[in-house]
């Protein structure tokens, strides 16, 4: 169970043919070379092209809409990104989920990149928290995305693109927000940004710096402590850019960000009694260099990152250990004297050192055909360590302890190919192979009593990408696509058996494949865009809670099997040019159709919303020659959800159903923009996660109304 503990806690065309069209370099929101004005490019598929013409479902947000909606991390993209949805516990702490797939236990089941580092580990409640700060753009790819980005882009990928240098002109710019928290503190918000060009149109620097202030809503009853879970996150970002000309670049970018949160968000009606604090403390480092050279017939372009991240958590146990400490030795207790221990309280640290590296080469050519073949190799590096604590008095062994060491290393290669049989008529299809080698070596400490686990195992895989599609028109497209996605296996705690009970000492990957046909139409000059899907996934080898056999010890097995379809929508207009309004609509029926230990045939993907919708109005009418008007409202709609436990006494928790609105007023006097902003603007109460839940004795807490100023300068 330590293990199980520790875990829980730290927890068109498709290829372009010409050169020009292959550049890897990152774009935004800006026009083709044969587009329109308000064309999106970008680099779905590892290479640059409009947005309209990657036959695969993707929703691209560029930098400036980031701005307008006021997005600062990855919760606020469920107003723009049909079948996403997610929950956050702390300042950042957020699981994922798209198109119905979802997950509590193993890793993530949504892939994740920032540039072209990825971001995956090994446990799904440990994802990074990045702040959506001077980016160029993010790109939500739905659907697997093995093929091209590796193991857990089963529901799907996001890719975080930050804004590049700039080689010919400097400037710079400021955000700032003061808001207040209805029933709690104050927030802050500062970030600038300054670009220099070192030697006009060759080389450049890119300075960011932010810092927020997250007012806490909690008080703790029991200590007296008023917005008892505020946070500070601090960011650091730096990118230098070398192009002495059109063959060579060469970028390199640190990113350095860190999470203080004194308490996370558990509480009920604002309120909690925890004797023992829950803080979130989250610092990571990465560093990135990029570099690529055009060889004429193909481009060359390799790519190496690290990254150093610290992660500590704390959770109060008091509950579920003080009742047996203090209970008579005759049912099974300790019989210590009342009030000599009352609260006991665990913390997890967890150090992570990740290396990734890649070589990537894409064809060049003005033919039909085209291909693009890579490898990359990846080190995880992970030493969780951890335990119990009592107060106020102590005990002279711990009843929860671990230190757990897991080395990770992966191989893989893939390559993707291309075919016009028409300049309508397109095919692509992609293959990965991937292997992980993985060993651990632990030990776990339970009541005074310690255990040994080590491990070693191997995981392959195989994943294809089949797609084809038919251009009606440069603007009006329809594909279908076959893609099977994964996430590699891990290591059971063979311990837990007490050397009684055969404990599986290795649960396997899981495998997804996803059936989609779907549908993009630019029409009357872009000022209707229209996207649709509708697709099948089957769910196979599912990674499921269990308990051993003839015991109680819980495990990972693969018994669990889901299956069901589901539909995306999204539409823009510009019915004239001041005016945007965007809608999306997300449904699925995922669903269990064998039984697990944990689910029952017919329930639900945890955490896995089944009917999502968005709709936004930005209005920015011009109110003089130089002051525009600016009138934003977004709304969220997430329907209800579950976790799903059939093998636990409280065997379905609930995520309540959620209507979000946020509203934002203000001028743009020209580079210049003052907004006052409403977010939860009619309080939306219902709680996140009704608890208990796993380590949180209370309800999961939304955060209240925020009413608050903006400002913002581009020069």
């Amino acid at each position: 169970m330590t293990k199980y503990i520790i875990a829980l806690m730290a927890s068109a065309a498709l290829l372009p043919m010409t050169a020009h069209a292959q550049d890897t370099a990152s774009g935004g929101a800006d026009e083709s070379a044969d587009g329109q004005p308000g064309d999106i490019i970008v680099t779905a598929q590892r290479y640059k092209q409009r947005l309209q013409d990657v036959p695969l479902s993707v929703s691209a947000v560029s930098g400036e809409e980031l701005a307008a909606r006021g997005t600062t991390d990855l919760k606020d993209l469920q107003y723009s990104v049909p079948g996403f949805s997610t929950y956050e516990t702390g300042a950042g702490r957020q699981t994922i989920q798209l198109r119905g797939i979802s997950t509590t236990i193993g890793a993530s089941t949504v892939g994740a990149y920032f540039d072209e580092t990825p971001l995956s580990l090994d446990t799904t409640t440990d994802g990074f928290n990045v702040r959506m700060i001077d980016l160029e753009r993010v790109e939500v790819l739905r659907g697997p995305q093995a093929t091209l980005y590796g193991q857990g882009s089963m529901g799907g990928t996001i890719r975080y693109i930050p804004a590049a240098p700039r080689l010919d002109a400097a400037s710079t710019s400021f955000d700032g927000e003061y808001s207040t928290t209805r029933y709690g503190a104050s927030n802050y918000k500062a970030v600038g940004v300054f670009n220099l060009p070192l030697t006009t149109d060759v080389a450049a620097i890119r300075l960011v710096a932010g810092y927020e202030r997250i007012g806490g809503f909690i008080d703790n009853v029991a200590t007296g402590e008023n917005n008892s879970n505020s946070a500070d996150i601090y960011t650091v970002r730096g990118s230098f850019l070398l192009q002495p000309d059109d063959r060579f670049s060469l970028s390199l970018l640190g990113l350095y960000q860190n999470t203080q949160q004194a308490n996370q968000d558990s509480g009920t009606n604002h309120q909690t009694s925890a004797l023992v604090p829950s803080p979130l403390r989250d610092r990571y480092t990465l560093v990135q260099g990029k570099i690529s050279y055009d060889l004429d017939f193909a481009e060359l372009s390799t790519s190496a990152s690290w990254i150093d991240r610290r992660n500590v958590t704390q959770f109060d146990l008091s509950a579920s250990f003080v009742p047996i400490l203090v209970a008579p030795v005759l049912v099974g207790g300790f019989g210590l004297p009342v009030g000599f221990i009352d609260r006991v309280g665990i913390v997890a640290t967890t150090d992570y050192e990740v290396f990734n590296g890649e070589v990537r080469l894409a064809s060049q050519s003005d033919g039909p055909f085209g291909w693009q073949v890579g490898a990359a190799y990846t080190t995880l590096n992970i030493h969780q360590y951890g335990g119990t604590f009592t107060a106020p008095g102590s005990l002279p062994f711990a009843i929860i302890a671990s230190d757990d060491v897991r080395k990770n290393r992966s191989y893989t290669v893939y390559g993707e190919a291309n075919y016009a049989f028409t300049p309508q008529l397109k095919a692509i299809v992609g293959l990965r192979y991937f292997r992980e080698d993985k060993t651990r070596n632990g030990v776990s400490t339970n009541f005074g009593i310690s255990s040994i686990d080590v491990g070693d195992a191997r995981f392959e895989t195989i994943n294809p990408r089949f797609n084809l599609s038919y251009e009606f028109t440069p603007d009006s497209m329809v594909y279908a696509n076959a893609a099977k996605g994964f996430r590699s296996g891990g290591f059971n705690q063979t311990s837990s058996g007490g050397g009684l009970i055969d404990v599986p000492p290795t649960y396997e990957p899981d495998k997804i494949w996803t059936y989609e046909l779907g549908t993009k139409h630019q029409l009357f000059g872009n000022r209707l865009v229209l996207d649709a899907s509708v697709y099948r996934s089957i769910w196979s080898d599912v990674q499921s809670n269990n308990f051993a056999p003839g015991g109680v010890a819980t495990i990972i097995n693969n018994s669990g099997h889901v299956s069901g379809w589901g539909v995306d929508l999204s539409a823009t207009a510009r019915p004239v040019q001041d005016l945007a309004l965007t809608a999306t609509y997300g449904w699925n029926n995922l669903k269990f159709d064998e039984a697990t230990a944990d689910k029952a045939v017919g329930d639900p993907v945890d955490a896995a919303v089944r009917n999502s919708w968005s709709l936004s109005l930005d209005y920015r009418p011009p109110l003089s020659d130089t002051v525009t008007g600016i009138f934003r409202v977004d709304y969220q709609h997430a329907g209800k959800c579950q976790f799903t436990l059939r093998n636990q006494p409280v065997q379905i928790i609930e995520r309540p159903k959620r209507d979000l609105v946020n509203l934002r007023v203000g001028v743009g006097v020209g580079p210049v923009e003052v907004a006052l902003f409403a977010n939860n603007l009619f309080d939306e109460d219902a709680p996140v996660i009704i608890g208990p839940f796993s380590l949180f004795p209370d309800d999961v807490e939304q955060r209240p109304r925020v009413i608050g100023i903006s400002a913002s300068g581009r020069f």
